[in-house]
């Protein structure tokens, strides 16, 4: 029998500029007994020799080609050995009990944990307005019930995955499908204390193309889940869609006073950002 108890999944894709900073926070927490952690590496410009004897203490897989993030979770989870999967992201970088503290989470009521989200480009106003319009579900100081986790803080008892995973063709959304019914039963639990750090995008022109893919799988996972408000991804409701998506982003912010002074100074690339959201989720549909 396997002594690991926990199996951390990375996946990263040409992510050398926040990779190591990830693998390094999670070193100290995973290079023990009990834990492992598995790196799904698709850029194919480096082998699996290389890439382990940069990081040993890591299980490498090393796909030839690119891998999107579905698939690359679940070529990990069919190697990995805990009970328990650890999720998070080649551009996030974890606080130091950031493991421990999804673990003690875990109750036996859940079968998952999602932690809390901070935003990595704090001083950058694009890089607020990306968090904002993302990860805002995942604020510390959250209030509201909890229906569905992110991949970069996630995690998940093994038999969730079994026999399905999660979808290969659906980037991003696929965790939102894969923890919705977890969220909508009352078995995913936030942990506010397990926190990383999500370092986003920084520049005007790829935040603007991420905000219309983000509406493209909302479209997606509305197809596929009983997501609240999904009668929103009907083509009519085009025109009041931006409006929605601000409606929400300041609901979640709510009583948040940082959350709320960060939204206001980035609040016109917020805007902007709803709009290419919008426009995204309108041509899905």
């Amino acid at each position: 029998m396997s002594e690991i108890r926990t199996s951390v999944i990375l996946p990263a894709y040409r992510a050398w500029a926040t990779l190591p900073a990830a693998l390094d926070a999670l070193r100290p927490q995973v290079d023990r007994p009990d834990r492992e952690l598995l790196l799904v590496e698709s850029s194919g410009e480096s082998s699996q020799e290389e890439l382990a004897a940069l990081w040993p203490w890591a299980r490498v897989i090393a796909p030839a080609q690119r891998t999107l993030p579905g698939r690359a979770r679940n070529l990990a989870v069919r190697e990995a050995h805990g009970e328990l999967l650890a999720f998070t992201d080649a551009d996030a970088v974890a606080e130091p009990d950031w493991l421990d503290e999804l673990e003690r989470a875990l109750t036996d009521d859940h079968d998952g944990v999602a932690g809390a989200i901070l935003n990595g480009a704090p001083n950058s106003a694009v890089g607020t307005a990306d968090y904002l319009l993302e990860f805002s579900d995942w604020l510390p100081q959250r209030r509201l019930p909890l229906l569905h986790g992110a991949t970069c803080n996630l995690l998940l008892r093994s038999a969730v995955l079994d026999g399905s995973g999660f979808p290969e063709d659906v980037w991003p959304g696929e965790d939102t499908i894969v923890t919705f019914g977890l969220g909508a039963e009352g078995r995913l639990a936030f942990a506010p204390r397990a926190r990383i750090r999500h370092a986003g995008r920084t520049r005007f022109r790829p935040f603007l193309d991420h905000q219309r893919q983000l509406g493209r799988a909302f479209a997606t996972v509305c197809e596929t889940v009983e997501f609240p408000y999904r009668n929103l991804a009907r083509r009519r409701y085009g025109p009041l869609l931006p409006a929605f998506r601000l409606l929400g982003v300041a609901r979640r912010m709510r009583g948040n006073s940082a959350a709320i002074r960060a939204g206001l100074r980035a609040s016109p690339l917020i805007a902007i950002g709803a709009v290419a959201w919008s426009v995204g989720l309108v041509r899905a549909r």
